[in-house]
């Protein structure tokens, strides 16, 4: 019986695996005979079964270092991150080695994801395709002294984000080198204003890899607050804008207080997400404290795969990364495709692990005896498209008749459907309060705000949030005065991860309507909810009325919106959407043949027009971007990258939908071979909603390299004389890094800037008088004039120097008890008469305006 099935299932294979439709589940659970054989990367199996899946049928796939116990039918399969679910018969399935994890179980499920059958597989050598990894890249720390071409030492304090509170130091009392091992001590001692001492070694800039398989032996600290980590962050920290959306790899992180347990993490995102999975040792094994184990990280262009001991207990392929002001996620698999580098550190205390007790004993150390690095020996799988692990059991919760997601949004008469809760537990944050409905509105009393803005909270639980979807959210507050509230809509069941990013309300006795639109980019969650964090800030009751989630149609012809930054371009970095390309069209007619393409490489993100034959005409060869939504005569300015592989002219112009009607004249571009940055001014003669940017590339067949295109609306220039001497902080025309609320500025930090453009009908000094609050010191405020400005054309768009300014002042603002307390704080400058532009620079505070008097 057992040669028949090897006859048919090779027969299957030769077919492509076409075979037999069972016309039963029955029949179909009969012959469910699964064999395993070569896959087509390395390291990897792959899986087949006599015969095809019915539509409601679908495999998953686990892979094991033990034998599986008994799986009965009717079983859940189960859903750690060994197990791939759904997979694809015939699909590669990495993770596996002939000695250690060679036991692959094969759940034949149904649509509401049961075992309908079950068989395991013990992999052979001759099953799995050959794997082999160089070594590239080593420390065994044999020497005397660490080597510092190999390791640098982070020095300092101050929490690192976390509440730590170690300081971390290079002297040899933190980190040596012993009996063949690095050791990172930690010691209770006060230094730098610490209470405790320890140390954090990283490679960046000399050690920095992307891909790879890295395997470091630890031996690990234990005791109650102690927090050691093996991790890798991006060399290029603000490549994809920065953490979390730059990414994270945890290769192991280990709690004091449970020495038997690891955890491999990736974080990413915007807002931030963090997966992972734990692994806890053997019963019967020593303890990570007490005896060294090996951890490995095997990294591959989108899969990641943890090990202890050669043990693997997780694999992830779903992650995704986002801009804020970009319009889609980056290209698949970023933000894991870029080189990182390593740290080894041992943190004392921290919001994770707690704090060091009585029991906790110093000095203690991390000991590591090697850390190793390896590529690949051949060429690496392709990525792929970012897979799809929705499960098709889960249920979501409808929408009301009116397409509303929020239940008893209107608290007619109860508060059915919604919690009121002092976050728990409550002595930890202190919040106290109550909810009742009120004239038709939910009002909030709080009798202890409590120390963190979810120290009270108002919540609507198990809403369904999908995948690939928008919303708007909607409702109405108030208080009986000016007092501040946060809201977001989060996953409490995948560590809080935000959906809608923390939104501050700023609410006064009267009855204030808030709307707020998000993308959904995380796999479908039934089970989010929208919070009201009403704590730390305020004592003041809050009523909250006519609460709507409504998902937003998609509508393929709808104008783009403008992003938060001001761009109108979308993906003008080429960094997003299949093939780095997303919302660009590219057309050739009349004969002219090119192609577009953008490499994989970070260097190689640039739009690459390949022209074979050019035509006889600019417009031959179009690059364009529809649906922007352009008003008449206002002011435009395009900027971007180009180059060429010899001296030629491109054009642009703007055109409507149907290309019939064009509302600027063809501007000529002269192009050369070296990589420059271009401007366009753009006053359309036309509104409409629906215009389209082109770039016109035929008549010339030198090859074409574009980047970094965007477009602003550049506002015109406000008018200062007798009558007009006020600016609104938020009505800049440029800016970098600042967020802009309904009436003010804020989270100005170090470097960041605004522009405004003025004509100012008359010279001389002005008194410039700010309306400012700040929660922190360091604050100021710095004010540039430079004469012309973009909407001119007579000034580039970008930053102003100092050194380049016309005139500057400088201005430093205290605390004025936080960033809702308004204060005024006033300095002078110099204004020339006529149209110029003023640059501001505000760290650490709030600014509302500014008034300009003479």
């Amino acid at each position: 019986m057992q040669k028949f099935w090897m006859i048919v299932l090779t027969g299957l294979m030769m077919m492509g695996m076409s075979g037999t439709v069972y016309a039963t589940k029955a029949e179909a659970s009969a012959s469910f005979h699964p064999a395993a054989i070569k896959g087509k990367d390395q390291g990897t199996t792959r899986i087949y079964v006599p015969f095809k899946l019915s539509q409601q049928q679908h495999l998953a796939a686990k892979i094991s270092n033990k034998p599986f116990a008994k799986v009965k039918k009717g079983d859940a399969v189960p859903a750690d991150r060994t197990v791939s679910n759904p997979y694809r018969p015939g699909a590669s399935l990495s993770g596996v080695d002939a000695k250690i994890n060679k036991y692959v179980g094969i759940y034949l499920l149904n649509s509401s994801n049961k075992v309908e059958d079950f068989k395991q597989i013990i992999l052979k050598k001759s099953q799995i395709k050959n794997e082999h990894w160089n070594l590239v890249w080593q420390d065994e720390f044999n020497d005397k002294v660490i080597d510092e071409k190999k390791w640098n030492f982070v020095q300092g304090g101050g929490g690192y984000g976390n509440n730590e509170l170690q300081h971390y130091t290079n002297r040899p009392e933190n980190a040596r080198l012993e009996n063949g091992s690095l050791v990172i001590e930690a010691r209770k001692e006060s230094f730098g204003g610490n209470d405790y001492t320890s140390a954090k070694l990283t490679t960046q800039n000399k050690g920095d890899w992307t891909y790879g398989r890295y395997e470091i032996r630890a031996k690990l600290p234990k005791g109650q607050g102690m927090w050691p980590a093996i991790w890798m962050m991006p060399t290029d920290y603000d490549l994809y804008s920065g953490w979390p959306a730059s990414g994270e790899i945890d290769i192991m992180e280990m709690l004091g207080h449970a020495p038997n347990q690891v955890h491999g993490t990736l974080h990413y995102g915007m807002p931030w997400k963090y997966t992972g999975q734990d692994y806890t040792l053997p019963e019967g094994v020593k303890d990570f404290s007490e005896d060294y184990h090996t951890f490995t990280l095997d990294w591959e262009p989108g899969e990641i795969s943890w090990y202890v001991d050669g043990i693997l207990y997780a694999k992830q392929n779903d992650w995704y990364s986002k801009n804020e002001n970009a319009a889609a996620p980056y290209t698949y698999p970023a933000p894991f495709d870029r080189d990182f580098y390593m740290q080894l550190n041992l943190a004392v205390g921290g919001n994770w692990p707690g704090y060091p007790d009585q029991s906790t004993e110093f000095p203690n150390r991390m000991l590591v005896d090697y850390v190793r690095v390896y590529d690949l020996d051949g060429k690496y799988r392709e990525p792929g498209e970012r897979p799809v692990t929705e499960d098709p059991a889960v249920e979501l919760r409808p929408p009301l008749d009116d397409g509303n997601y929020i239940y008893n949004g209107d608290f007619t008469t109860s508060l059915d459907d919604w919690k009121f809760q002092p976050f728990e537990p409550s002595d930890l944050f202190g919040g106290e309060g109550n909810a009742a409905v009120d004239n038709g509105s939910a009002k909030i009393s709080i009798t202890k705000p409590g120390d963190a803005v979810h120290a009270v909270q108002f919540v609507q639980p198990d809403m369904p949030i999908e995948r690939g979807e928008r919303y708007r959210l909607s409702f109405d507050a108030r208080s009986e005065g000016n007092r501040t509230a946060v809201i977001n809509i989060s996953g409490p069941e995948r560590n809080y991860s935000r959906y809608l990013s923390d939104q501050t309300l700023s609410l006064t006795n009267s009855m204030k309507s808030f709307s707020y639109e998000f993308s959904m980019e995380n796999e479908t969650d039934p089970h989010a909810r929208l919070e009201f964090n009403l704590g730390q800030a305020s004592a003041l009751p809050v009523w909250i009325d006519n609460v709507k989630l409504v998902k937003l149609p998609k509508d393929p012809n709808a104008p783009k919106k403008i992003l938060p930054n001001g761009n109108y371009i979308y993906n003008g970095t080429f960094d997003q959407g299949t093939d780095r390309q997303e919302f660009w069209e590219f057309a050739t007619e009349r004969g002219a043949k090119a192609k577009t393409e953008v490499g994989a490489a970070v260097s190689e993100r640039k739009l690459n027009v390949k022209i074979k034959n050019a035509g006889k005409s600019a417009d031959a060869i179009r690059l364009s971007q529809d649906k922007l939504n352009l008003e008449k005569e206002a002011a435009y300015l395009l900027t971007f990258d180009a180059k060429a592989d010899s001296e030629r002219n491109i054009g642009f112009r703007v055109a409507n939908e149907t290309r019939d009607t064009f509302y600027t004249k063809t501007t000529d571009i002269k192009l050369s071979s070296e990589m420059k940055n271009y401007q366009v001014l753009i006053h359309p003669s036309e509104s409409q909603q629906k215009s389209v940017i082109e770039f016109l590339l035929g008549g010339n067949k030198a090859n074409v390299t574009m980047d970094n295109i965007q477009m602003k609306r550049i506002a015109a220039p406000v008018v200062l004389d007798s009558t007009h001497q006020t600016i609104e902080a938020e009505h800049y025309q440029d800016m970098f890094g600042v967020q802009s609320g309904e009436s003010s500025v804020g989270w100005i930090d170090e470097g960041d800037w605004m522009q405004y453009a003025v004509d100012v009908k008359e010279a001389g000094d002005y008194t410039v008088t700010y309306r400012v609050a700040s929660g922190r010191d360091g604050g100021s405020i710095t004010l540039l004039t430079k004469k012309g400005n973009q909407f001119s054309g007579d000034l580039p768009a970008g930053e102003i120097n100092v050194v380049n300014a016309d005139d500057h002042s400088t201005i430093k603002v205290p605390q004025t008890g936080g960033w809702d307390s308004w204060q005024t704080v006033t300095s002078t400058i110099r204004l020339e008469k006529g149209i110029q532009t003023l640059q501001v620079y505000a760290p650490n505070v709030n600014l509302d305006w500014m008034k300009f008097n003479q």
